[in-house]
């Protein structure tokens, strides 16, 4: 979890430094200096240790420190693992149980909403769930201020949060793609309507998000609830996310073993673009489009395209689910050694997948295809825009055989897209 600005101008809030001038302090001046009392160093600093796990900070920074002083100590004594127990220890000290059978209301998070949410995941998934940020409640708060996150939130009229639906950024390169997720309700209100209404308020919201293209979703394959449910908000299959999800983060809904994903998506905005295909995926591609109405212009092509120029990437590692993501937005003639050099890291902290997507506007994507396809990667997805200037198509290498069977489609577009990586899975070496 990165503590940036605007996180860190929450933990000020948080030690009672009003909104309003937590907002307008400069960046570079000492907190004392802009009118805050000596007292709010040594209450930010403690926030902070019970919140992130970082050690005492130095009287120094207590006394004379600007924002970007504290941003600096932070980054300094980061530490996962440590954040991870403070976090864990703040929501436990600070949870009790949600009070049953209470009216509530359906509204955007609120700052005094961001515990309840933290309290939630951690009722849903206990310590599991792979993305730090959502334990932190002042990182959700600048996360919605900063539109990365939108995130809705069933309030009891105790004030107690009992539900949560949310879109947000997560890993396309595109900052107008959001994913939709995260729907979560508390064990006693699961017979309640309250995952409908949250589905419907999220759906409106969409539509209320004019600088958003498209929303996708991951909807698990242990059930399927959150497919059926992603198929009457018009969420057309695109692609099978294997082995995604550790099997820690659904335990105590009984899967065993790694969870698989469907993943799904929503265009609101559609821009035309080239998009260059292989060959060797046209049969399982003519399908994932028939799904759309897509502007583009479709070059197939046999791979035979050797790339020029060097590769242009970044990858995101997902400690927790043990999954790195790799965003290729240019591939170069580097490309075999840049994807040798990510295999090996995988390997050496034993990853279970590897997620790499391909910017499909350029004539070297077939290409590109062709080397992963050699070194055993798989088909794995389809995701419209989701380059700022490209569709992508994503394929995964797996440390593991996936577990086919256990693998819970709804659609029949989804069967058909299962269908084909399989049979990849299968001729993989041939």
């Amino acid at each position: 979890m990165e503590c940036d600005i605007d996180t860190l101008r929450a933990f000020l809030e948080t030690v009672g430094c009003p909104a309003e001038t937590a907002a307008v302090l400069a960046r570079d001046m000492p907190q004392t200096a802009q009118g805050l009392p000596p007292a709010t160093g040594a209450a930010l600093a403690a926030a902070l240790t019970e919140a992130l796990g970082t050690p005492a900070a130095p009287s120094e920074l207590l006394e004379h420190g600007s924002l970007d002083d504290w941003l600096r100590f932070v980054a300094g004594h980061h530490d996962d693992a440590a954040l991870k127990r403070a976090a864990m220890a703040r929501i436990i000290n600070g949870k009790g149980n949600i009070s049953p059978g209470k009216a509530y209301t359906i509204d955007a998070m609120r700052p005094a909403d961001a515990p309840g949410v933290a309290g939630l995941f951690h009722t849903i998934y206990d310590a599991n769930y792979p993305v730090l940020d959502y334990y932190v409640p002042e990182k959700l708060i600048a996360l919605n201020r900063q539109k990365a996150v939108l995130t809705l939130v069933a309030r009891l009229e105790t004030g107690e949060i009992a539900g949560h639906g949310a879109y947000y950024r997560s890993s396309p390169p595109n900052p107008a793609v959001y994913e939709q997720g995260q729907l979560l309700v508390d064990p006693a209100y699961r017979q309640s309507s309250m995952a409908f209404k949250l589905l419907r308020e999220l759906d409106a919201l969409s539509y209320a998000m004019p600088w958003a293209e498209a929303f996708f979703g991951e909807a698990v394959c242990n059930h399927l609830v959150t497919q059926k449910s992603g198929d009457k908000q018009g969420y057309t299959p695109c692609g099978i996310e294997l082995s995604l999800m550790p099997d820690a983060a659904y335990a105590k809904e009984g899967a065993a073993g790694r969870v698989s994903c469907m993943m799904g998506w929503r265009m609101h905005r559609d821009k035309p673009s080239p998009l260059y295909l292989p060959e060797v995926y046209r049969p399982v591609l003519e399908g994932i489009l028939s799904g759309f109405s897509l502007r583009r212009d479709i070059r197939f092509d046999p791979g035979d395209h050797p790339a020029s120029g060097e590769t242009v990437l970044t990858s995101r590692l997902f400690d927790l689910a043990q999954v790195e993501r790799v965003q290729v937005a240019a591939v170069g003639h580097d490309f075999p050694a840049r994807t040798a050099a990510i295999e090996e890291r995988a390997d050496r902290l034993g990853l279970a997948v590897v997620q790499v997507s391909i910017n499909a506007s350029s004539p070297s994507t077939a290409w590109a295809v062709r080397t992963l396809r050699q070194r055993g990667y798989v088909f794995g997805a389809f995701a419209p825009q989701w380059f700022p200037d490209g569709d992508a198509l994503m394929l995964q290498r797996l440390a593991a055989q996936p577990d086919f069977e256990a693998v819970n489609l709804y659609t029949d577009r989804a069967k058909a897209i299962l269908a084909h990586i399989r049979q990849e899975w299968g001729a993989r070496g041939r």
